[in-house]
């Protein structure tokens, strides 16, 4: 009786189910987390670009010292770039770690693996788990 009070199996088991059955995602939603899985490598390129594009701007700076309001401005895009890829790559990897953790076709093996992949593959793993996972899967 004391038992019950604190875990009850029927319940637990519904609370099981209601917790699968909401994550339900809508096409729509499903490309929307496409569009963002594939950001990440996008604003690497482009900041890869702006990088390189600065080339020229530090061989200038070697001929006169720069004021530190024109290195500001030279840096800053980069900057602000930079930290919205951050962003955007720690809200994928904690939602697409939850999509996984909720995913219950998947065993533990596989889930596993899928972690590593997240975090040893990076922003390259999150359009592979998309495609695999996210936009296949009839849920």
């Amino acid at each position: 009786m004391v038992g019950e009070l604190f875990y009850n199996p029927p319940q637990a088991e519904r609370n099981r189910t209601n917790f699968t059955k909401t994550f339900f995602m809508s096409r729509s939603s499903k490309l929307f987390i496409g569009i963002l899985s594939f950001l990440p490598i996008i604003l690497l390129l482009v900041l890869l670009f702006m990088v390189f594009s600065m080339f020229p701007t530090f061989f200038q700076w070697e001929k006169y010292d720069p004021a530190p309001q024109e290195i500001i401005s030279a840096v800053a895009p980069i900057f602000f770039v930079g930290f919205g890829m951050s962003v955007l790559s720690i809200g994928l990897l904690i939602f697409f770690i939850m999509h996984l953790l909720r995913h219950k076709a998947l065993d533990s093996t596989e889930r596993i693996i899928w972690i590593l992949v997240f975090l040893f593959a990076g922003i390259i793993g999150y359009p592979i788990y998309w495609y695999m996972r996210v936009w296949k899967d009839e849920i």
